[in-house]
C-alpha cells in the first residue's frame, strides 16, 4: 500500500524512518512526541506519527496532548530519542524547519 505524505512532512518522516527504522518502539513514542511537539503544529506531528506507526490519526493526536499535560516524559528519555535523531540529521532538520 502506497502512502502519499505532504511534501512539507517528507523530511520528517524520512527523520523518523532514519531514527526508527524498525518502528517506534513503546519506550521512545511518547518522548518523540514530547521532543518534536515544539517544532511541529500538533496536527502535523499527529499526522507524521500516525503514517509511520499506522496508528489512527486521532490516536496519536490525543497522544499528542498527552505529552504536555498529563503523560509527560522524563528529560532522560527525550533525550535518548534526540541523540537518536541527531544522527539522522536532526539540527538540518530543525534549521530547515526554521526557514
Amino acid at each position: 500500500m502506497q502512502i502519499t505524505i505532504a511534501p512539507y512532512l517528507l523530511s520528517t518522516y524520512k527523520l523518523i524512518q532514519c531514527a526508527f527504522p524498525n518502528g517506534i518502539e513503546t519506550q521512545y513514542y511518547l518522548p518523540l512526541l514530547a521532543l518534536l511537539y515544539d517544532e511541529m503544529s500538533d496536527r502535523n506531528l499527529a499526522e507524521i506519527v500516525a503514517h509511520y506507526t499506522t496508528k489512527h490519526y486521532g490516536v496519536v493526536l490525543n497522544d499528542v496532548y498527552r505529552v504536555k499535560t498529563t503523560d509527560v516524559p522524563k528529560a532522560e528519555a527525550i533525550d535518548k530519542v534526540k541523540q537518536r535523531l541527531l544522527v539522522c540529521g536532526y539540527e538540518e532538520w530543525l534549521k530547515e524547519a526554521e526557514s
